[in-house]
């Protein structure tokens, strides 16, 4: 169950890595606008293939990209495994997950919101964590 909880928590860092690979896509594109000829000429390679500084410097660049990609792809999915578990969630679940664990705030705020006990707040969140678990396992 603390494995789902870090994972939950995690999410504010999920959508900073997202627009920080997109930046980083947008970076590389721009990069891959500028690569130019130089006139150092063809070189060859151990099989005798004849390729040019460009060539090679445009497949890392492909390659740097479809890596990026990946890892959005990935974040972006956990991102929509947390959305969907959140959606089995009553509302004060729901209300108590996003705020202690997604926005990390403290316990009193929720403590005073649905006059309740911390250890009872506790209680509840650790049972929508475990209705959670089943997407998110």
């Amino acid at each position: 169950m603390k494995k789902i909880a870090k994972r939950i928590k995690r999410y504010k860092e999920l959508k900073a890595d997202i627009v920080d690979i997109d930046l980083k896509l947008q970076e590389l594109e721009e990069d891959m606008l500028g690569i130019t000829e130089q006139p150092s000429g063809e070189r060859t390679g151990k099989t005798y293939k004849i390729t040019s500084s460009v060539e090679l410097q445009a497949e890392k660049h492909l390659e740097e990209k479809e890596g990026l990609l990946k890892q959005r792809a990935t974040k972006i999915r956990e991102i929509a495994r947390i959305d969907n578990a959140l959606t089995v969630l009553k509302e004060e679940e729901r209300d108590i997950i996003e705020t202690a664990l997604i926005e990390q705030k403290r316990y009193s705020l929720l403590e005073i919101k649905y006059n309740r006990t911390y250890s009872r707040i506790k209680q509840i969140e650790g049972e929508a964590v475990k209705k959670m678990e089943k997407y998110l396992a």
